[in-house]
């Protein structure tokens, strides 16, 4: 473990990211180590089995959505669908799992989810290609035409949008508005141990926070990056793009932070979880505009394409929903959402994807840009 400088945040609202700065001050020192690992008494203080078990049942309900996308391939089965969200009836092949997405998920929300999953068997059942109008399997542009998209009329791919859907509903939205909350991240939960622990209650509520960002406990190191999940895996993909440093912020805030709470550092602890508010909407934000900007005439993506990261993009714009104002969390979004359904009416659920213009794609970019402080969404 080593020592390391209080890490003092100085959030710029001028345009820019958060920026961490470290201020060298003698009397003024946390203990925060280089990875995600804190032990007491020799033993471990984190435990993110719950969250683990998410991750791999959002990861098998997407893989199971996926498995139409051949033409002539068995449709999927709605009832099985259901279960996987709710984890009802065994539904998970070799593995049995005590959580389930749907306690967890922003509850107005779920009964959308459920009707996306009713579509999506429906859909499954179109035994085509798809074409403008007609639900199936699109495969213009692939080199293999029997292998491309599963896709709705409209050209929607509902298994992107259930999957980064439910990365906002559930993980995105449990960590902002539930164990990163007032309540939970405020002056109490952290003198004594949870029952039968070796943490505090503040310590696991920060924990699974981290838990459902999808990060190896020593993310964003090369030996491991290949095993990040879900937000952490695209927040490597933006490291890699137009945010280099992103990983490391983000990775930083979580470690500053859950050092704090140890040492009861309450001003450090905020300032690390407004960083890692502010980076884990980029990561989302950031995610739609590459994908948006993929769908442009101009980029020569394949039509097949072009459709499947339209739906990708309205997915992570769909996933800033679950960090609003006046809700639980300690600190509002950095963002406005408002913006953000601009943009989903120029390019969203209800729209046309097979006559989405360029027009409407630099619309819908140009609001996700808007919703958040000039020049911080590249």
């Amino acid at each position: 473990m080593k020592i390391y400088q209080l890490l003092r945040y100085s959030v710029l609202l001028i345009g820019t990211s958060a920026i961490l700065s470290s201020c060298n001050q003698e009397d003024d020192k946390l203990d925060v180590p280089s990875t995600y690992e804190f032990t007491r008494s020799g033993a471990s203080t984190v435990d993110v089995s719950g969250q683990v078990q998410r991750l791999d049942m959002l990861s098998q309900l997407g893989t199971y959505m996926k498995s139409v996308n051949t033409v002539g391939s068995a449709s999927l089965d709605e009832n099985l669908l259901k279960d996987m969200f709710r984890n009802q009836n065994n539904p998970f092949t070799g593995q049995t799992y005590s959580k389930d997405l749907k306690s967890k998920c922003f509850a107005p929300d779920t009964t959308m989810f459920l009707q996306f999953l009713e579509e999506a068997a429906l859909v499954s059942q179109a035994v085509g290609t798809a074409s403008n109008g007609t639900a199936g399997v699109l495969v213009e542009g692939s080199a293999d035409l029997t292998k491309g998209y599963r896709v709705t009329a409209n050209g929607l791919e509902l298994a992107q949008v259930v999957e980064k859907g439910l990365m906002g509903a559930v993980f995105y939205y449990q960590a902002m508005e539930i164990y990163l909350s007032a309540d939970r991240m405020g002056l109490v939960g952290n003198d004594d141990f949870a029952a039968g622990e070796n943490y505090t209650d503040m310590e696991h509520y920060f924990d699974e926070a981290f838990g459902y960002f999808g990060a190896p406990t020593d993310f964003p190191s090369s030996v491991s990056i290949g095993d990040s999940q879900f937000w952490a895996k695209y927040c490597n993909t933006r490291n890699e793009g137009l945010y280099p440093g992103i990983n490391d912020d983000i990775a930083t805030a979580f470690r500053t932070a859950r050092a704090a709470i140890t040492a009861k550092d309450y001003e450090a602890r905020d300032a690390a979880i407004e960083v890692i508010m502010e980076k884990w909407a980029i990561v989302s934000a950031a995610s739609a505009i590459d994908y948006l900007d993929q769908a442009l005439s101009t980029s020569g993506t394949s039509e097949y394409k072009r459709h499947h990261v339209m739906s990708e993009a309205i997915g992570f714009m769909l996933a800033l929903k679950y960090h609003f104002n006046g809700g639980n969390s300690k600190f509002p979004p950095h963002y406005t959402y408002s913006h953000i359904e601009d943009a989903l009416m120029e390019v969203g659920l209800t729209s046309n994807l097979y006559t989405v213009t360029d027009t409407q794609l630099q619309d819908a970019i140009s609001h996700v840009r808007m919703a958040f402080p000039t020049g911080e969404i590249k």
